[in-house]
């Protein structure tokens, strides 16, 4: 794994968005889970993907657990980007963890269920929470990282205290090991109680907002914190390109 360092005794894991590592002085603490609240629409999903990519090419292994939207849908989202990522399933150092297609197998047609893999076939009928537990406390080697995608989900359908637990069992076995994680939520979903909570929990909190502008839509980010850091004291601003998500090097005042 490559880290950076940033000069006041701190190592760095770089996120794979180039911009938001030199935000960050190289990256991002090793063991850090990091709360990705995003309004919809405003590409955090892309976000998430090139995360993935970016711990790829930092030669980590990679867990992507998507309890939103089928895997395949994922991979083929992030082919589009010309994000090569079918070599890295093959040889295991990326995995796709589908929480989404077991739980409607009974109830889609057959056409959307026919490409379910064996190991996804078991797993139909799978208590979601379990599924999750199992994946985050699995032993892995070497160095790596993982998306859950999305917690939302997660608290549409258990309560508030159960879905803490699980976050506070990734955080401490990212701290345990260096892992990087990204829980994923979407923001404007559930009370303020409930982001608050996950803010707290959470070592870093990545906001990512849409305003509108006259006819433009202006889309920033904000890193309301992030464990062992002085995070920037403003929104940056990004763009959605054919290469990800561009943060901008100047920011428009607002």
């Amino acid at each position: 794994m490559d880290y950076s360092f940033d000069g006041t005794g701190g190592y760095r894991v770089p996120t794979g968005i180039a911009g938001l590592d030199v935000q960050l002085g190289g990256g991002v603490p090793p063991g850090a889970t990091i709360l990705i609240l995003a309004e919809p629409g405003a590409n955090s999903e892309m976000f998430g993907q090139q995360f993935v990519y970016g711990g790829l090419l930092n030669n980590e292994s990679v867990f992507y657990f998507t309890s939103e939207h089928p895997a395949q849908e994922i991979v083929h989202e992030m082919e589009d980007m010309r994000w090569d990522v079918e070599k890295y399933v093959e040889d295991g150092q990326l995995e796709f963890i589908d929480a989404y297609l077991p739980r409607f197998y009974n109830v889609l047609p057959k056409e959307f269920t026919s490409n379910l893999s064996a190991k996804d076939f078991l797993k139909k009928g799978i208590d979601s929470m379990g599924l999750l537990k199992a994946t985050v406390t699995q032993k892995r080697d070497g160095n790596y990282r993982g998306v859950v995608d999305s917690i939302s989900y997660f608290l549409r359908a258990y309560n508030l205290n159960t879905v803490v637990e699980v976050i506070e069992m990734v955080s401490s076995i990212g701290r345990a090991t260096g892992a990087i994680h990204l829980i994923m939520m979407t923001s404007g979903m559930h009370d303020s109680v409930t982001e608050n909570t996950l803010r707290h929990i959470c070592d870093g909190v990545i906001e990512f907002r849409i305003k509108e502008r006259g006819s433009e839509i202006e889309r920033n980010i904000m890193i309301r914190k992030m464990r062992g850091m002085i995070v920037p004291n403003r929104t940056i601003s990004y763009m959605v390109t054919q290469k990800g998500i561009e943060l901008e090097t100047t920011t428009r005042v607002l």
